[in-house]
């Protein structure tokens, strides 16, 4: 539960407890609409020249970024927090102009990254910055690690102790938050979606370009004051999800959500539920004597281990948002049965021919 993937039978799990959480139960607590502001920077676009060969690249206009930015200088007390999902790369005109802009501004973060030897890629220009990796595989994005490793934080982290005066810390692998344990990967629950913003129009949203040629007192004060301003290409950076394609700024800001609703955190009753659980789960396997035929097939019982783990992460996911492997504790529960197998009929333990001629093919009564 603690690492930052997912294997294939926890993301099935996740992505179907999540789908029958929200469209069966109707369970799908959405935060204010009037608490953020997202800003569409997909086309925004500009060109500069490569710096290792002919030709240009295209990067995220920096001087609509300085523009917008040189507004929050002069009202630093009005946003709450900046969020600008744009990784600066390259070098432009505008740069300077941009980085003098930015500088002043209260509570703005800029995305770094870890290249393919997890070294530590800055922005080229200075700006505070924090760590926007996420693990994303074929089958989709489920998790996110806080702590990225040699002491670097994610942005959700550090809007997290920044708006909510919280700090999470680590120490020889242990993880807390304000004295209370918790995971450094946490699943996240898609608050705000796509659909939320773009189709019910739940949440404002505005293109860069358009919001710069509205006066500046009107963008102060009906766009940016006390709110949260999310920044991002929201059309290309995509990332697969359980609910569909969501963009990469939207996970980071679903990440915050979850560590303000305690998602991280290790709470008792999580602990209760799991002991209670997995003690009814072991009688269930260990000690079942009454049906032979799940005593002697270990197909039909790791099937019936999968079934119970199942729905042991089921509830655990509905009650805690917080998913349990299934997988890997019905592999280690088999082990055990074969062990105690081998101990119980004496059988050598490296003659594996004779378990499996006995065990997955067991005789006629």
């Amino acid at each position: 539960m603690h690492t930052p993937y997912t294997y294939g039978d926890e993301k099935f799990l996740i992505k179907w407890s999540a789908v029958i959480k929200r469209l069966v139960f109707n369970y799908d607590e959405a935060p204010l609409k009037n608490q953020f502001l997202f800003i569409n920077l997909a086309h925004e676009k500009a060109l500069i020249p490569l710096e290792d060969q002919l030709g240009n690249e295209v990067i995220t206009d920096r001087l609509a970024l300085a523009k917008f930015f040189s507004i929050e200088k002069k009202h630093p007390n009005a946003a709450k927090f900046t969020l600008c999902d744009v990784f600066l790369k390259g070098k432009s005109a505008n740069d300077s102009l941009l980085c003098s802009s930015i500088s002043g501004v209260p509570n703005v973060l800029f995305p770094a990254q870890l290249d393919a030897n997890d070294q530590l890629e800055k922005p080229q220009l200075k700006v505070p910055f924090a760590m926007a990796n996420y693990s994303s595989t074929d089958q989709g994005f489920f998790k996110i690690k806080l702590f990225q490793g040699k002491g670097y934080q994610a942005i959700p982290e550090v809007m997290y102790e920044k708006l909510q005066q919280k700090k999470i810390i680590s120490n020889w692998g242990l993880h807390w938050d304000n004295h209370k344990p918790c995971f450094n990967s946490i699943i996240i629950d898609n608050k705000i979606r796509p659909e939320n913003v773009f189709q019910k129009k739940e949440y404002p949203v505005v293109n860069l370009s358009e919001l710069l040629i509205l006066p500046e007192d009107v963008i102060v004060n009906d766009f940016i004051k006390n709110r949260i301003i999310v920044m991002g290409d929201f059309v290309s950076d995509q990332h697969q999800t359980s609910f569909g394609n969501i963009p990469g700024t939207f996970i980071l800001l679903n990440t915050y959500l979850s560590l303000t609703k305690g998602f991280h955190i290790i709470k008792w009753s999580l602990m209760l539920y799991l002991i209670i659980a997995l003690t009814l789960y072991a009688r269930i396997v260990f000690f079942n004597t009454q049906n032979k035929i799940t005593e002697s097939k270990w197909l039909l019982r790791f099937i019936e281990s999968v079934f119970l783990l199942s729905i042991i992460s089921i509830g655990s996911y509905f009650l805690f948002n917080i998913a349990i492997q299934v997988l890997v504790l019905t592999v280690y529960t088999s082990f055990l049965l074969y062990i105690r197998k081998v101990k119980n009929e004496k059988i050598p333990i490296f003659k594996l021919k004779y378990w499996i001629n006995n065990y997955l093919y067991p005789k006629q009564e």
